[in-house]
């Protein structure tokens, strides 16, 4: 990772939501999760955690991929 790559990634990470999210995607590991088990375990409304996987996910720390009728977000390990 690169200082610009870096500095990107901490100030997505420098919010306390994002930051709490980012640590739960940890925890559930590579497999990861949907987004409705995140914004249930951390009490974020499906609309506030959007915003925030999507800051996220163009730092670079956030993978996604659909599985059927869900997308299941994972931390990007990389």
């Amino acid at each position: 990772m690169d200082i610009e790559q870096a500095v990107t990634a901490f100030g997505a990470l420098s919010q306390e939501t994002r930051l709490k999210v980012f640590r739960l995607l940890v925890q559930h590991g590579e497999q990861g999760t949907p987004a409705g088990t995140l914004s249930e375990a951390l009490g974020i409304p499906h609309n506030t955690l959007s915003f925030h996987l999507s800051h996220m996910s163009t730092a670079g720390l956030v993978l996604s991929r659909r599985e059927g009728r869900s997308i299941i977000y994972s931390a990007n390990f990389e």
